[in-house]
């Protein structure tokens, strides 16, 4: 194939291939995540595999493999069987993998929700994924209390008998389990729509484990870094980092039970963390607090990877001149692609605008949204992705799995991307999301990280607003700093002197907040609904 250099874009093919090298993968069919994961050299089973970062306990890989036997029999124990669905909906914990692995080790699916999910949004994942057993929290079990016939089973009884007690018998023998097994159900975000259950099979996750580990452990000294855990372990990036990615190299892992900055700064602090793994607003708050940041020691800390949702140029230079010995890169990733699927390649930067390159063995193609032809490097266009961890499809749900994966096998992201002549990829905005003014296109992104510059705007988001002429008009939804008194006219103004005319903002909206998910990214259909709710008037002007 004729390759155009760097980029990886074959012109015959229009598709472009990632510039690593690819690994091998397993080819056993009998093989679940846990048992890739745990087929670990002896030197390795005293390290600490995870590490509670409040109290400093400690989970050895030696301990993990042990007791991820006694989850699956315990399980077992308590009427769980090949192909069941268990729910366990928990804050992050030291033993949260461990439950993840367990489950999975013996046939069963994981699943897993956001916490703060309301009791109505628990049910409706409940009724979707029909799970045979909840496992939750103290705190968490009045939100779940009769949403199945079978009562939940508080986490802190079921790891204290686990723990402290005799080993659970094996009632029968433990079913075997193949790579095309479904291993967990993982909800989308559902920033656009509403959230459906991303079927993940074990090779997904075993391949996925394998690319992470090719392009860690390039150096071959994967094995000495400390990750940090503050981002959600319900998510798919905590999950893909802090299960597959980190075991799978043979990392330890603090994990942080709830975020807060001070404690986290701390915790690096204390076990010298050396990467941390974040979302857009932890970035962010980083930068702007880092006179607070000086009072702790950080000198270990090498790279910081963002992900979750775009963050602007602005934030990318604050953070760095705050703190110049961090390279800060961001990846990119879906549930539907189970993990990163673009990650920064060490190049010595700060900082990194680009979300990186393509992965071992993932294909990409930049398809025109008007045409649906490819697209060649520097152009705009839908982001198709191909390769191992791609999904199986949505559960229960042929006709999203239809319209998201082609008969070629490519799924379609619903981002709006470009690939320059160096390979590296950048993401612009949602498709959905963009506001189609008259017969142009304007990227809500693009607006806001203007916004981020103004001194007296906290935060921003930007969402199309209904009008009879133009369609759609940019509306902005600002959070002001405490001190400003900046108007609607001003900021239009400011705007304005900045962009084409096409893309001004022409109406803005004063707010407390920007709902936001747990990755960072702006939930623009809350805000679209609100504005609905409030029939706020039109200004005019065009």
């Amino acid at each position: 194939m004729e390759f155009l250099e760097e980029s990886g874009f074959c012109p015959s093919t229009s598709i472009y291939y990632s510039k690593w090298d690819s690994p091998s993968f397993p080819q056993i069919l009998s093989l679940s995540l846990p048992s890739f994961l745990l087929t670990i050299t002896p030197q390795i089973l005293p390290k600490p595999a995870y590490v509670d970062a409040n109290s400093g306990e400690t989970l050895t890989y030696g301990e993990l493999r042990t007791l991820i036997t006694g989850v699956a029999s315990a399980l077992h124990t308590l009427g769980v069987n090949k192909g069941d669905v268990v729910l366990l909906i928990s804050p992050n914990s030291l033993y949260f993998p461990l439950i993840v692995l367990g489950i999975m080790s013996i046939g069963a699916i994981f699943s897993t929700a956001n916490p703060l999910n309301t009791r109505l949004e628990l049910q409706t994942q409940i009724q979707d994924s029909n799970p045979v057993l909840i496992l939750t929290t103290k705190d968490l079990q009045p939100k779940l209390d009769g949403l199945l016939p079978r009562p939940p089973i508080l986490v802190e009884h079921f790891l204290d008998n686990l723990l402290k007690g005799a080993p659970q018998p094996h009632t029968c023998d433990l079913p075997q389990v193949t790579q095309g097994d479904t291993a967990a159900l993982m909800y989308s975000s559902g920033t656009t729509g509403k959230s459906k259950a991303v079927v993940c099979s074990h090779r997904n996750l075993i391949k996925m484990s394998c690319l992470l580990r090719h392009v860690w452990n390039a150096e071959g000294t994967a094995r000495d870094e400390v990750y940090m855990c503050v981002i959600p372990l319900f998510h798919m990036f905590g999950l893909s980092m802090f299960v597959c990615g980190t075991l799978a190299v043979g990392s330890t892992v603090v994990i942080a039970r709830k975020y807060s900055m001070e404690n986290m700064l701390l915790a690096v602090e204390e076990y010298r963390v050396t990467r941390l793994p974040a979302v857009p607003p932890m970035v962010i708050q980083l930068a702007r607090s880092a006179d607070v940041a000086k009072g702790y020691e950080l000198s270990s800390l090498k790279e910081v990877i963002c992900s979750g949702a775009p963050i602007g140029r602005k934030e990318l230079e604050r953070f760095t001149m705050c703190y110049p010995q961090v390279i800060l890169s961001q990846c990119y990733g879906l549930t539907e692609s189970n993990g990163p699927i673009t990650l920064c390649d060490g190049v010595k930067r700060r900082f990194h605008v680009s979300i990186g390159r393509l992965i071992p063995s993932i294909e990409a193609k930049i398809i025109d949204i008007h045409t649906e032809k490819p697209l060649p490097p520097g152009k705009y266009g839908e982001l198709y992705i191909r390769g191992p961890p791609v999904m199986q499809g949505y559960f229960k749900n042929q006709e999203a799995t239809s319209l998201a994966i082609d008969k070629e096998g490519w799924l379609h992201t619903g981002d709006l991307c470009f690939i320059d002549n160096r390979g590296l990829v950048y993401v612009v905005d949602r498709i959905k999301e963009l506001i189609k003014y008259k017969a142009y296109q304007v990227a809500p992104a693009e607006l806001e990280e203007i916004l981020s510059t103004h001194p007296e705007i906290s935060d921003a988001a930007v969402i199309p607003y209904p009008h009879e002429e133009a369609g759609e008009i940019p509306m902005a939804c600002v959070v002001r700093t405490s001190e400003s008194n900046i108007t609607e006219e001003d900021i239009i103004n400011f705007t304005a002197a900045k962009v084409a005319p096409y893309k001004k903002i022409r109406k803005v909206v004063f707010i407390n907040s920007i709902p936001r998910s747990p990755s960072g990214k702006i939930l623009r259909r809350h805000l679209r609904a609100r504005s609905a709710d409030q029939r706020l008037e039109i200004s005019p002007r065009l």
